[in-house]
This record gives C-alpha cells, structure tokens and sequence, in this order.
C-alpha cells in the first residue's frame, strides 16, 4: 500500500512539475508574440471589426464545421497515408534574386513570395523556418535547392497577413528587424515584432481597408475570413487579413489565409482589375471549411477579383492538413482548366511575371508510389 502511495506522489508531483513548466513556457517564450502596449489597444478598441475582446469576420464564421454524424479526422494526423508527402526533395532551382527583373516575382514557397518593383524588394509572410512554437513540429518539405534566409537581397519591406504560426515566423523576424525598412501588419500584431527586435517606428499597423504608402507603391489590408492566435489564449486578439498592393505598373492581391465569402468579389470590384492573384490553396478539410479555401474555391475567388493571372500558394512546404501534400495543386489545376483561368505554377526559386508565366507540372510523379498508381488530376477526390 505504501508503495502505492509514494508511486501516485510521485506521479503527481511529476504531473505538477510538467505542468508548471508548460505553463511558464506559454507565459515567457518568446515565439508567441508580445501584447499590445497602450497606443495598439486603443486603436484595437475603435475598430469597428473589434467587439466584445476579440476580432470578428464580415459574416458568421465557424472554426469548425464537421457534422456530428462524421467520424473524428484526429487518427488520420497520427496515422497518415503512406503518400501524404513527398517522397524525395521537391523540385526547385537555385535562387537567384540578381536575376528578378522589375515587376517580377519569386515564389519561395508556402505564402512568402519576394516582389521586385522600381528597385524595391518587398516580401509577403516570411517563413524560412518551422511552421511550429515547438522544435519538434512543423519541419518544411525537403527542396532540391533550399533558400534560406541569409540568400534574400536587401528587402525594404515586409506584408504580414495573420500571426499563425506558417505566416509569422519568429526567427525569421528577428534576422529581418534590423534589415527592413518598413513592416506592414494588421492591428495587433505590431506587439509580436516589437518582442522580436522590430522598432515601433519601423512597423505600419492598419485595420481593414485602410491604406499606407510606402515610396511609390499604396498597400492596403483587405478583409479576410480566417482567425487568430499564436497560444491557448489569444485567440482572434490580433486581426487577420488580406493585401492589395499596387505598385503603379503592377496591381496585385495576396490573400493570406481565408474561407471563401462574397468579399473577393467586393475587393474585386473596388480595387481590381488585378494582375496578379496569389490565393491560398492548401491546408483546406471540409471540418474547416470555412476558414480556409477548397482548391476550387481559389478558382472562383481569383474570377471574383478579375484577376488577371491566378498563382495559387500555401501548399507544398509544410504538412498542414489532411489531404496529400499534392492534391491542392492537381485540384486547382483541374479547376482552372474547367473555367478557363489562366493559371500560373513556376518551381519554387523561379522568376515569374506578366512577361513570364511559367506553367510546370513539377509535382507531377512524387508520391511514394508504384508509377502505374501515380494519381492523375481527374483521380482526385473533391470531398476533402
């Protein structure tokens, strides 16, 4: 009985001591961000899109949206199909940003795309590391040519869309703080930057629609509907959004992350035509659905914003989701086709712009099957 006794003290103890240490790892790391000072709450608490402690989306949105009758997808995250990921690095080719003319694109995987204008270079969402708080989640895919962060040219400013962690990368800000010019985020998240090193003169914040300058190109935070947080606490404490960016020769949208709504086209018809659409395609269940896009649905929003060219992002660097690393892409591709949407898909380092619309399939052939099981667009299912 004594035994007994001292094992379940122990256990206890042990328990109490984990716990603790967890929670004073919540309460100081660093990667989850700052809170806002003073100046941030009080613009926070005049938004008209800040109610009752917390940011809200322009319609009624549900995190989760599984039917009570469907089976939990929490086994699947543990035990994956055999094809999930990629089998081998993905294709990609040495970056090279000397190479980037003006009005051109690199797309260096995920959402961070690097934008040259007038001399300027501007980045969106810059993660070069884990998509994850902790060590041991959140790896990115294997790339023939990794770029890392050092391989960027000068950027004089940096575009946040949301503080999750794949959109807003710790390590990456802190290397950035002292490197970039300006940094442009949504209201709330300056306290994140100014935790990591970022000075508070050198950070934009903005609420929707409204718009800031930077040299000669107008940037403007759009809505989005998606959500917040970077702990168990936090959640929707900082907003979320989309970007229009316009830089007088080019006009573009990047849509950080988002459910479909009737806003793409609301944006569409204030700020468009676009030249560029750069939508998230990845990362979508339809537990989730309405926080994130259905491949299809990144069609039909690209169409929405009369976007001139649809470049889809935020897939093929981190295993977010439950479908195949893959089928995002396969599905929008099919999508595109079926609706006649000009789409572009260049490898990962790869230059790209109005002139140059680079259109591989470099995905093709990677699942870790026979090549006579190799999925094919048609083969791929919708309900996802």
């Amino acid at each position: 009985m004594s035994l007994a006794i001292a094992f379940l003290k122990y256990f206890l103890a042990t328990v109490l001591l984990l716990g603790g240490i967890i929670w004073i790892f919540l309460k100081t790391a660093p990667v989850f961000g700052g809170e806002p000072e003073a100046t941030s709450e009080e613009r926070i608490a005049r938004s008209i899109n800040f109610s009752q402690g917390q940011f809200k989306n322009l319609m009624p949105t549900t995190l989760s949206t599984r039917a009570p009758e469907s089976k939990s997808s929490f086994w699947r995250w543990f035990f994956p199909a055999k094809d999930k990921n990629p089998s081998s690095p993905l294709p990609s080719v040495r970056f090279k940003p000397e190479e980037l003319a003006d009005n051109e694109f690199i797309w260096l995987g995920h959402s961070t795309i690097l934008a040259k204008t007038r001399e300027i270079f501007l980045i969106t969402d810059p993660v070069f590391f884990r998509a994850s708080p902790i060590p041991i989640f959140g790896k990115p895919f294997a790339f023939q040519h990794p770029i890392k962060i050092q391989d960027l040219p000068p950027i004089d400013a940096v575009v946040i869309s949301h503080d999750h962690y794949d959109h807003l990368d710790a390590k990456a800000i802190r290397y950035l703080a002292s490197r970039v010019e300006k940094f442009f985020v949504p209201l709330g998240v300056r306290a994140h930057l100014e935790r990591w090193g970022v000075e508070s003169q050198r950070i934009v914040e903005l609420d929707w629609y409204e718009s800031a300058t930077f040299r000669h190109i107008e940037l403007t935070l759009t809505p989005a509907r998606h959500f917040s947080g970077r702990s168990f606490n936090d959640r929707n404490k900082t907003l979320w959004g989309s970007w229009v960016i316009d830089t007088q020769a080019l006009k573009v949208y990047f849509s950080g992350d988002t459910g479909y709504s009737g806003t793409f086209r609301e944006i569409g018809e204030r700020f468009g035509p676009f030249d560029f659409a750069f939508i998230e395609n990845g990362a979508y269940n339809k537990d989730w659905a309405q926080i994130h896009l259905l491949p299809e649905e990144g069609v039909q929003a690209s169409i929405d914003l009369n976007a001139r060219f649809y470049f889809p992002i935020h897939w093929s660097k981190f295993d977010l989701s439950l479908h195949p690393w893959d089928e995002p892409i396969i599905r929008a591709l099919a999508a595109a086709e079926q609706k006649q949407v000009a789409i572009v898909t260049p490898l990962v380092g790869e230059p790209f712009g109005p002139k140059r619309t680079p259109q591989h399939r470099w995905w093709e052939g990677l699942r870790d099957l026979p090549e006579a099981n190799q999925p094919d667009r048609a083969s791929v299912q919708t309900a996802q």
